[in-house]
C-alpha cells in the first residue's frame, strides 16, 4: 500500500465539497422556483376569482374584479366556525389600520345568507362581507384550500399574485408578515 499524496487528498475533498455546494444550490433554486409556481394562481383559479360575482349583505351583486390592482386579503369563513369568528376582530383591526395604505379585506361567508346577515347584525365589521355560499367552497379549493377547511385566508399582492395562504386561525404575526407585501 502506497501512501496517498496529501495534495491530491485535499484536492479530492475540495472537489467533493464544491460538488456538494453546487447540488445544494441547485436544490435551493428548484425549491424557490417550485414555491413560486405553487404561489401563483392557476389560470383557472385566477379566472374564477376575477369573474366571480357575489352578493353583499344588502343583496347587491359585487364583482370581485373590482378588487383587482389592490393588496387583497380574502378570508373564507362561516358563522359556525369558532376560529373564523375569533379572528374577525383581528382582520377588522388590520383593515382599519391599512386601508389607507391600499389594502382591502374581503370576508367570503360559506354559509346560509340568513345566518350570515343575522350574525353580522350582531357582530359587524368594517370590511365588506360577501355571501359566497356553497359555491365559495369550490372557489376556496381552487385558490389553494385543498383540505376544504375553514378559516382559509389568501393574500394577493396588487398584481394578483399569491403572497400568503393560511389554513386555520390567523395570529397577529401572520398579519404583520403581510405588511411586507
Amino acid at each position: 500500500m502506497t501512501p496517498q499524496n496529501p495534495f491530491l487528498a485535499k484536492r479530492s475533498l475540495l472537489t467533493a465539497a464544491g460538488l456538494g455546494f453546487a447540488l445544494a444550490g441547485l436544490g435551493v433554486s428548484w425549491w424557490r422556483d417550485q414555491s413560486k409556481r405553487d404561489a401563483a394562481l392557476s389560470l383557472e383559479a385566477s379566472t374564477a376569482l376575477w369573474q366571480a360575482q357575489l352578493t353583499s349583505l344588502q343583496d347587491e351583486t359585487v364583482p370581485l374584479s373590482q378588487y383587482k390592482g389592490v393588496k387583497l386579503v380574502i378570508n373564507f369563513w362561516a358563522t359556525w366556525c369558532m376560529p373564523c369568528v375569533e379572528e374577525m376582530p383581528l382582520l377588522d383591526a388590520f383593515f382599519q389600520q391599512n386601508t389607507s395604505k391600499g389594502w382591502q379585506v374581503l370576508g367570503l361567508a360559506i354559509d346560509q345568507p340568513s345566518l350570515v346577515k343575522k350574525f353580522m347584525a350582531q357582530r359587524p365589521v368594517s370590511y365588506p362581507v360577501l355571501l359566497a355560499g356553497l359555491e365559495g367552497t369550490e372557489l376556496s379549493r381552487m385558490l389553494g384550500d385543498v383540505e376544504g377547511g375553514l378559516p382559509f385566508t389568501l393574500v394577493l399582492d396588487e398584481w394578483g399574485q399569491v403572497a400568503f395562504r393560511k389554513m386555520g386561525k390567523l395570529h397577529p404575526e401572520d398579519l404583520r408578515a403581510w405588511l411586507s407585501v
